[in-house]
Formats: C-alpha cells, structure tokens, sequence
C-alpha cells in the first residue's frame, strides 16, 4: 500500500464536531456518514460505535468491518477529507457486502459493488 492510501485516525472530540457541524451528511439505511475537508493532506477516519451495538468484541468487529469497507473505497475520498461513520442500529446485522454497499452509496458511487460469489476472498 502507498502512503497516500492510508487513513488515519480521527481522535479529537473537536474534531468529530466540526464535521457534523460543518461537514456534508449522507445517509443510507444502514449508516451515516459526515464528510469534510480537513485542510491537511491526509484522510482521518472516525467511527462511532455506541454501547446499544452490544458487548466490545461486536462494536470492535462492527468497527473493523467499516473501516475496511472505507478503506476499499478511500479514491473517493479524496485528498484532505475527515470522515465519520455511524451505523445505525440495522449495521449490527448486515453482512460486509451489505456494508460495503452502503459506504460505497454514502461517498456518492453510482452503483454499489456486487460481492463476489463464495465471499470476498479470491
């Protein structure tokens, strides 16, 4: 992976506030996402899991699970954006490609990704 790819961590709660305030909302029935740029030459992600997701293995695997389907689709990004994920409360039970297709429809993909028959794996 090149270092332009990576994504960062949004930490800061200040951080988190400016882009619900000031950032661009788009939702999907399974999640959330706010959108802004963030002036510098990265892209941070942030995901807020909350505690009504279940016990911490479920909310860290929900976690890893949207941070993967961001990954997968970090060219539509952008240089320089902040994102923060939400899932609402049917992400619990959605399957990745379910996952996956609602990030890709949140950034604004004209059609979602088929998944790949037997899994994600090749």
């Amino acid at each position: 992976m090149t270092a332009d790819l990576t994504i960062g961590r949004l930490a800061r709660a200040d951080d988190f506030r400016r882009a619900y305030r000031e950032g661009a909302r788009r939702a999907t029935p399974l999640l959330v996402i706010h959108t802004r740029p963030n002036g510098l030459e990265a892209v941070r992600l942030g995901i807020v899991v909350s505690r009504r997701f279940g016990h911490a293995a479920a909310r860290n695997r929900l976690r890893r699970r949207l941070r993967e389907a961001v990954r997968a689709r970090r060219e539509m990004l952008g240089i320089g954006t902040d994102v923060v994920v939400v899932p609402k409360d049917a992400a619990a039970a959605a399957s990745f490609a379910g996952l996956r297709a609602a990030v890709a429809t949140a950034l604004g993909a004209k059609e979602a990704p088929e998944a790949a028959p037997g899994g994600e794996r090749t």
